[in-house]
């Protein structure tokens, strides 16, 4: 009976494993993935805020030069990249969200098969 209860057991061992080590990989693979999605989300910020500044510097040469109807074209230009980078801000704080989550799932995994791995084996008798 004991070498019974011992084979299930390791069946059952055996079934749940891989599960739980395609659970890691693939909780692993969407850690990567968030990664990857915050570093474009800085790239993309980063060309915004550039484009900011060049906006600002010609709406700067534009006041100095008295040239108002290009100011205003300017203005324009400034008030689109600010929406661009609130824009781009909100992807990452999501993208970042995202990722926190997927890293407590990892962490979850990775506890719930230690915890399961650290369980005493029943020998099926009930004692």
């Amino acid at each position: 009976m004991k070498k019974l209860v011992t084979i299930a057991l390791m069946g059952t061992f055996a079934i749940v494993t891989p599960a739980f080590a395609d659970s890691v990989e693939d909780t692993q693979r969407d850690i990567q993935a968030d990664l990857n999605a915050i570093h474009k989300d800085n790239a993309a910020l980063k060309k915004d805020q550039d484009k900011l500044a060049r906006d600002r510097a010609a709406k700067a040469a534009d006041k100095a030069n008295d040239n108002y109807g290009k100011q205003a074209g300017d203005s324009v230009a400034i008030g689109a990249d600010k929406t661009a980078i609130n824009e781009k801000k909100t992807e990452k704080k999501v993208d970042q969200k995202i990722l926190k989550h997927h890293q407590e799932e990892l962490n979850e995994d990775i506890n719930a098969n230690t915890q399961d791995s650290n369980a005493p084996a029943t020998n099926g008798s009930g004692q």
